[in-house]
């Protein structure tokens, strides 16, 4: 391995030992490579994005769907010392727009799905037309593809990747890796939810998300194979399952799908050894079901954010023990403060703000100096999510500042309901938010997706929270959905379920 701690540098070495250098990395419909073609093909995009005038440090936008050729493009990137910025696809052209204008981007590669969004950024755009073909990787990946001598080897505290937050307080910021902080992030995941070389990790998350950095570049670390799928499928995901797919990472309705397809029970689940779930509360049903589904499956869940990766979770012996809700403990390496009002720790029990410091945390907001400043403060990261722990250090997300419900003067905190409505037999999945009222100024209210079959009233969601919430938490209206509304990160859409709710309303 080089002297400098990067992710190409690593992979190097993989893709130079005998035993790696045959072994399968990734996995996609149109084809597969080996650790050596894998390397073979980053420095080949590498020499590629420089022969196309991208130079060091500069901006590589990708607008192209989950596939070898989108990996390799990201890697290559990282290699010839650029700056990967996967792009969420899901925004429209005046969106994307918006976003990349901090980032000034040299250069957006598209494939075919997404041309259109990528012309319409403004910005420089180079296609390729055959990134979803099953040819050979120097023609699905042309024309960025090139013969040359080795690129600039980047250096630990060079900029490596950025990924766009969630856009839940405006539009969507940049958080920006170093290579070195990648490199820690991504060493965290292989050993907080250890990872061998005789895993396959299935893979079906967009690439905009920091999954891919917990399920497609951790299990490369990890010298591990990665099964690439361009969206999640039920149908496909359980084909691959039987295939031989070992490990999985999904939200709590991601398993709810697989569960729902009739030849779910024909699926051989056992060669599941790992899950790791997050993005939503969960319920001790739904840990439960997993449990059982999956008997040969370690499982864990994790809390994280795209400003510092993975910060938190719990094991599977806690599931055992019956601890199901809450995100854990924090990692080794991160420190993890709920501050009160006053700034200092507030006591057990007591919801405060969720500060976060860790070696890999990102550097910050690309281009975005005041935001930057606001967010990543001396004593660690504010992103705006509300929290409180227990004795034992086990920690409760209450949900976003910004969603807090004030409800006749009092604060609800709507994960906090959410966990409690979803213990319900007859909710199968549920949102709460607030909505505007005259008497109240807000009033809680929560949708509800009922279990097929057995429908549920607003009386009995009440009398279900009495014994777990004070009365001014306890939801006041209820709507009855056929699906809880998820951001492009799969996580509960409050807005969304909001702005549905109000435009009912008005008729």
């Amino acid at each position: 391995m080089g002297k400098e701690l990067t992710l190409p540098n690593w992979l190097r070495t993989i893709g130079a030992q005998p035993h790696g250098a045959d072994r399968r990395a990734v996995k996609d419909e149109r084809g597969e490579l080996t650790f050596a073609g894998l390397v073979t093909a980053m420095d080949a995009a590498a020499a590629g994005l420089r022969h196309a005038g991208v130079r060091p440090g500069d901006r590589v936008v990708t607008a192209m769907e989950p596939s070898i050729p989108h990996t390799v493009a990201i890697l290559g990137a990282l290699a010839g010392g650029m700056v990967a910025a996967p792009l969420n696809t899901r925004l429209t052209a005046p969106e994307a727009r918006a976003y990349l204008a901090a980032l000034e981007p040299s250069v957006v590669l598209a494939d075919p799905a997404h041309t259109a969004l990528a012309h319409g950024t403004g910005h420089r755009v180079i296609e390729l037309p055959a990134a979803d073909r099953a040819l050979p990787m120097d023609e699905r990946l042309a024309p960025v593809h090139a013969a040359g001598g080795g690129p600039p080897a980047p250096g630990e505290d060079d900029l490596a990747i950025i990924f766009g937050t969630g856009g839940t307080t405006g539009g969507p910021k940049g958080a920006v890796h170093s290579h070195r902080s990648l490199w820690l992030w991504l060493n965290t995941c292989v050993q907080g939810n250890p990872r061998t070389p005789a895993d396959v990790e299935l893979f079906f998350s967009p690439f905009f998300h920091i999954t891919l950095g917990t399920n497609l570049l951790a299990p490369l670390l990890a010298g591990g194979e990665v099964w690439i799928q361009r969206r999640f499928d039920a149908a496909e995901a359980l084909a691959a399952i039987d295939r031989g797919a070992s490990r999985l990472m999904g939200a709590p309705t991601m398993f709810a799908a697989l569960r729902a397809r009739p030849e779910f029970a024909a699926t051989r689940r056992e060669n599941v050894t790992a899950i790791r779930f997050g993005s939503a509360p969960s319920t001790d049903d739904f840990v439960q079901g997993l449990l059982r589904d999956f008997p040969n499956a370690r499982i864990r869940a994790g809390f994280g954010a795209t400003e510092f990766g993975s910060v938190m979770g719990f094991d599977h012996e806690d599931l055992l023990a019956g601890r199901f809700t809450g995100v854990g403990r924090p990692l080794p390496g991160a420190t993890v403060r709920i501050l009160g009002a006053d700034g200092r720790e507030a006591p057990p029990g007591v919801v405060g703000d969720l500060v976060v410091s860790c070696p890999w945390q990102t550097r910050g907001y690309y281009g975005l100096a005041e935001e930057t400043a606001a967010t990543f403060r001396p004593d660690g990261v504010h992103i705006g999510d509300l929290a409180s722990r227990t004795e034992d250090g086990w920690v409760f997300i209450a949900g976003r500042r910004k969603e807090m419900i004030i409800s006749g003067g009092e604060n609800v905190y709507p994960r906090e309901v959410e966990e409690v409505i979803l213990r319900h037999p007859r909710v199968a999945d549920a949102i709460v938010y607030g909505m505007p009222d005259e008497r109240w100024g807000e009033r809680v209210e929560v949708s509800v997706v009922a279990v097929p079959g057995e429908p549920v009233g607003l009386a009995e969601i009440r009398d279900h929270c009495r014994t777990e919430l004070a009365g001014y938490k306890i939801p006041k209206s209820l709507r009855v959905r056929t699906a809880i509304p998820l951001t492009a990160n799969n996580k509960p859409d409050r807005r969304r379920a909001q702005a549905d709710a109000l435009a009912h309303e008005r008729g």
